[in-house]
């Protein structure tokens, strides 16, 4: 069928919507959907097409960037093309988009982060970004040589400072990596930290300089956001655990529990609603311990079935 008969078939609203997400892909998605199953066509673009994407929790930056983060973790390839060229077509900088890519090493590894790294790659030498993108790099230091002892002390917690192993894993891995971890994983920093560091104080340190020292401190994209996509991908791979803490650190970073909580529902059109759900009931007894149930509607408890 051609694509205006589709237009008028599925909508004007939800084409240009596809479109925008998708723009090197979405009329043969279509298609070929179209081809196979005219209903299941249409409750695709009413949920995922016209019903998320359009939802105004997050701003249309946040939102892209997320999948960005999602896309190469998933190690979706095509998906993360037509997303990179959409987040571009939307005005959001080069830099940032390539930031949550690079981002995704600290989880991902290598082995998620190369083959995306190609793709970006190939979509900015094709738009001509190249020239933008060596301009805006951080020097060879990151922002170490930015960052002021005095003024990041101010943000940590008091208990963390008073705490005798703060000064001894400063003194042995500096302060410019274990004062990151303290303004990001406040009481927890030390902990993780020092049982690695007695595990073995080699690794410890290539770990806490190279994740908090370095890939944390880069200042590329703002910790609100950074978080909020790396909510996004510990939902796209399943992984709970950090899951909490990065629920819980991108609140403490200016995130509201309604936009941390929309991109776990957002999750659901790519990942699937088990794992959506996984994650949202786990995200509600967190705010629950944070008394602000109510900046999320006051849900009822949740009746446990079998």
């Amino acid at each position: 069928m051609p694509d205006s008969d589709l237009r008028a078939k599925y909508g004007a609203g939800a084409f240009d919507a596809g479109l925008k997400l998708q723009p090197r892909t979405f009329e043969r998605r279509v298609a070929q959907r179209d081809s196979l199953d005219q209903h299941f066509t249409k409750l695709w673009l009413d949920f995922a097409i016209t019903g998320m994407s359009q939802r105004k929790v997050l701003d249309t930056r946040t939102r892209l960037l997320v999948l960005v983060g999602q896309y190469t973790m998933a190690k979706s390839h095509d998906a993360l093309e037509d997303t990179v060229r959409a987040t571009v077509a939307a005005g959001v900088p080069p830099r940032e988009i390539l930031e949550i890519i690079l981002q995704c090493l600290v989880y991902g590894g290598h082995t998620t982060v190369e083959p995306a790294i190609q793709v970006f790659h190939r979509v900015a030498e094709e738009l001509g970004l190249l020239d933008e993108l060596r301009a805006s790099q951080l020097p060879l230091d990151g922002n170490d040589s930015k960052r002021s002892y005095e003024e990041e002390r101010k943000r940590w917690h008091p208990e963390d400072v008073a705490d005798p192993r703060c000064a001894d894993l400063m003194e042995r891995h500096g302060w410019l990596a274990v004062g990151r971890g303290l303004t990001l994983r406040p009481r927890h920093h030390l902990n993780t930290l020092g049982w690695q560091d007695a595990l073995d104080p080699e690794w410890a340190d290539l770990w806490v300089k190279f994740v908090y020292q370095g890939m944390y401190s880069r200042g590329i994209v703002d910790d609100k956001t950074r978080l909020l996509c790396m909510v996004g991908n510990c939902v796209a791979i399943g992984e709970t655990t950090q899951g909490r803490a990065h629920m819980k650190g991108a609140m403490r970073n200016g995130a509201s529990p309604r936009e941390v909580m929309e991109v776990i529902l957002q999750s659901s059109v790519n990942f699937g609603m088990p794992a959506m759900l996984h994650s949202l009931i786990m995200f509600v007894e967190l705010v629950e311990e944070a008394g602000r149930l109510a900046e999320i509607g006051n849900p009822p408890k949740r009746a446990k079935t079998s």
